[in-house]
């Protein structure tokens, strides 16, 4: 059989084996919070500076490991690519090439788990229902998601990065829009991403004020 119709036999098999069956529950989901949730929602759960400490401590850990495991899982990935690329494919190499894939994704699996596991353990009861009802109100579309805000922010960074280039390039003097700036990273270290944004838009606002000026 080729392998193109075993595919489709597969897909179909699942389709039927699958069908009228709801999505399995996430126990991750449900029960934890991840950083970003915590981090942008710490003024309302009340997080103390002791806890944010221990978190962002916590967090850099993690992000420094994530990193390793990524640039490790990409080798592997390249890895199987290219034993598949061959037109005689070695069955047991590439099921071999492909455990040490999953391996890869396990422990960067096992290292997000690690993190929010030490985050739920450094919050409060009080602070776990709040998120949870943070958490419920994201889900019904009354707040952002810290994907979204993420989006917002960087890519209004970006405009303001640009603009700073652009000034630069021309020979301006772009240090009173550093000088904006220099309120950023504080307010993103305090999670207070609404007053973040309002500095990024102050610079956007001067670098297209300047642009509409005539030189």
């Amino acid at each position: 059989m080729k392998l193109s119709a075993s595919l489709s036999l597969l897909c179909l098999c699942l389709n039927h084996a699958f069908a009228g069956q709801a999505p399995p529950a996430d126990p991750v989901a449900e029960n934890l919070f991840p950083p970003e949730l915590v981090i942008q929602h710490q003024s309302e759960i009340k997080l103390t500076e002791d806890q944010r400490n221990a978190l962002m401590a916590e967090i850099q850990k993690a992000q420094g490991r994530i990193v390793d495991l990524q640039q490790r899982l990409q080798k592997e990935m390249d890895a199987l690519g290219a034993l598949l690329k061959k037109d005689d494919v070695d069955e047991q190499g590439a099921l071999a090439q492909l455990d040490r894939v999953l391996n890869a994704e396990r422990e960067i699996k096992r290292v997000h788990l690690g993190l929010v596991l030490e985050i739920k353990n450094k919050l409060t009861t009080e602070q776990e229902v709040k998120l949870r009802e943070i958490k419920s109100k994201i889900a019904a579309g009354q707040l952002p998601s810290p994907q979204a805000v993420q989006r917002v922010l960087e890519g209004k960074l970006k405009n303001v990065q640009e603009g700073v280039q652009g000034w630069q390039n021309e020979g301006r003097d772009p240090s009173k829009v550093a000088e904006i700036m220099q309120e950023f990273e504080p307010l993103m270290m305090a999670g207070k991403h609404k007053e973040a944004e309002a500095v990024l838009d102050r610079a956007l606002k001067v670098l297209r004020q300047a642009d509409r000026d005539p030189k």
